[in-house]
């Protein structure tokens, strides 16, 4: 026969079941991971995953006398680029491309462009060679035309159609 006392039982199953139901996380699917906070691309090594692919001489882990860097050294002719190649990878929850870059005379122009399926996007951002020091170059993934996208490389490029005096590259990171 039911009465009050298994009405009330029943009502208190079902509120604890909801409880847990609630309180319990859902199940997470191994395929899916959630991109990492920052992409690491070359400090003194190229970052596992990454590749040289330059068409332009590019010479990776480079010894400065009395510095811990250890950069690319880049020789590029007329719209050669260093080319550092990955995987196709998200940039979900990243925001910015950071590198170092030193010149070693004034003038020259490179251009940082980003990679869809092999091919540039955009314009990328162009920055002008110093060869007073390091300067450091912060370019936000949607001047790069890449924010929340799949990317599989980045170009620092000659920008010009002369031949370009060699300049370093290093510290380069996604995050």
């Amino acid at each position: 026969m039911f009465n009050i006392r298994t009405a009330v039982f029943v009502a208190s199953l079902f509120t604890m079941s909801n409880a847990v139901a609630q309180s319990s996380s859902p199940p997470t699917d191994p395929a899916v991971t959630p991109p990492t906070a920052q992409m690491p691309v070359y400090d003194t090594a190229l970052a596992p995953g990454w590749q040289n692919w330059s068409w332009a001489k590019a010479e990776l882990s480079v010894e400065i006398p009395g510095s811990t860097r250890k950069p690319i050294r880049v020789e590029a002719g007329p719209y050669q680029a260093l080319y550092l190649h990955h995987d196709p990878f998200s940039t979900a929850g990243m925001t910015k491309l950071s590198l170092l870059i030193q010149g070693s005379a004034p003038g020259g122009e490179v251009r940082i462009l980003a990679l869809i399926d092999g091919k540039t996007v955009g314009e990328g951002k162009l920055v002008k060679l110093g060869n007073i020091g390091w300067t450091r170059v912060v370019t936000p993934l949607a001047t790069l035309g890449v924010e929340d996208k799949t990317i599989d490389g980045i170009w620092v490029q000659n920008a010009t159609d002369a031949e370009l005096p060699k300049f370093y590259v290093t510290e380069i990171k996604i995050d």
